[in-house]
């Protein structure tokens, strides 16, 4: 459970504020509770939990930044923070267009937050886990992997008039059971920890695991798949690494070509930070608040998410994505959503004469940023649709693909959607997808 108020917080970055002695800052405050039970063979065999709080204060005077950060004592440390990020600002190459720190902007917005998940204990953890390895058990198969419930709340104060606080909350279960000849998966995210749905876990990743015993090799090359929430999951976080912050667009390392159609013209994906089937949270890492953006609409590329930095060097609005700055990475699109379609998931593979049905994406690697090509491997559940239903299991297949050109295929979307909380607080609201096609090489 967190340990300070909001109170606490605003005002243990406002102690930090006034200590600085001249130029512009920016205090960041974060505490973050969370705990962890892990489970193995069916029996749970570990159980963690850890709450931290940290400090970070960026300093910006003469044409220098400056970052430090301590984390624990918070309380007794804020002369040390102050100083070590002055002598960070000191040693910092001089810059001729610094930035100026964000104003603040007057807006809010909602935070996904429960009491239930910041107040969950091992024991209720623990039952979720029951849930799991004991339907396992049932059906004489091992299970294996995690159920999670974290709280984080952050405070951004700075010398702008900025000040900003807010929390929320993350649950997660995730699941892969084993039999003598293969395995399946199956994982649930939510903002409530009473909305992980262990049972329905449970009958997914059982049903997964004794459909895909004994898998036999497939053909390579160009085949209609199905791909689960899990799989697409992997398809709309690369492509928004790859290429959604202007920071790569500047560096022409973007596939995005603005009002050009790249995609299918039922693919729409955008960044929302209030959408309640995704994490809401209000506002970035320098307390800017956080605009929604149409990324793709209509297989159309339209716009891509800035930062104070990539804003003010492209005479822009700031979308409010920051990470903390100063950083090379840039801008982060970190409430991604995918439109959904009006066919029920099953359907989908009703739609499919012969193809693949695959259920995730493991070890993906960029080869070709600007072609959105990635490469990874099929795991845990990957079946031939034969006639529109699920057929005999194959083994995983290695796959080198590009998304775009992948997306471009698209042939049918489900209505139904999944949400994927990711550890850095990001998510992601994703469909099941039919493509015409989609590229196994080995």
């Amino acid at each position: 459970m967190l340990r300070h108020s909001a109170e606490e917080c605003l005002a243990l970055a406002d102690a930090v504020l006034a200590a600085v002695p001249e130029g512009e800052a920016e205090v960041r405050v974060v505490e973050d509770d969370l705990a962890l039970t892990r489970f193995a063979r069916n029996t749970v065999h570990q159980n963690v939990a850890e709450t931290g709080l940290s400090l970070r204060l960026r300093l910006v005077a003469g044409g220098r930044v400056g970052v430090a950060e301590v984390r624990g004592n918070a309380g007794g440390s804020i002369d040390r923070l102050v100083r070590l990020a002055e002598e960070a600002r000191r040693v910092a190459p001089a810059e001729d267009a610094l930035a100026p720190l964000p104003a603040p902007d007057g807006r809010d917005g909602p935070c996904g937050w429960s009491d239930a998940t910041a107040e969950a204990t091992p024991e209720q953890r623990a039952e979720g886990v029951a849930t799991v390895t004991t339907a396992a058990a049932a059906r004489g198969l091992q299970a294996f992997g995690a159920l999670s419930t974290r709280a984080t709340q952050l405070a951004v104060v700075s010398s702008r008039g900025v000040r900003r606080h807010g929390r929320r909350t993350a649950a997660a279960l995730s699941a892969v059971v084993r039999g003598e000849d293969g395995a399946g998966y199956a994982d649930r995210h939510a903002v409530d920890a009473g909305d992980l749905e262990p049972e329905a876990v449970a009958a997914e990743v059982i049903e997964t695991a004794e459909r895909n015993q004994g898998a036999r090799p497939a053909e390579t090359g160009l085949h209609e798949v199905v791909l689960s929430p899990y799989a697409v999951q992997e398809l709309v976080g690369y492509l928004s690494y790859i290429g959604f912050s202007a920071l790569a667009v500047e560096e022409r390392r973007s596939f995005m070509r603005f009002d050009e159609r790249l995609m299918s013209p039922s693919v729409g994906i955008r960044d929302d930070c209030a959408d309640p089937a995704g994490s809401p949270f209000p506002f970035d890492a320098e307390g800017v608040s956080t605009r929604p953006v149409t990324l793709i609409d209509g297989g159309v590329c339209r716009d891509v998410v800035h930062d104070s930095v990539t804003a003010a060097r492209a005479g822009v609005a700031n979308t409010g994505h920051s990470l903390p700055q100063p950083n090379t990475i840039g801008p982060w699109a970190t409430h991604l959503v995918m439109d959904p379609g009006a066919v029920p998931a099953s359907e989908l593979v009703a739609g499919v004469r012969r193809g693949l049905y695959v259920t995730r994406f493991w070890y993906v690697r960029v080869v070709h940023p600007l072609r959105t090509v990635i490469t990874g491997m099929t795991r845990e559940g990957t079946f031939l649709i034969e006639d529109g239903r699920l057929g005999a299991p194959v083994r995983d297949l290695r796959f080198t693909e590009s998304i775009v050109e992948a997306l471009d295929r698209v042939q049918g979307i489900s209505a139904e959607r999944r949400l994927q909380l990711g550890e850095d607080g990001s998510s992601v609201v994703v469909p099941w997808l039919h493509l015409g096609g989609f590229r196994f090489t080995s």
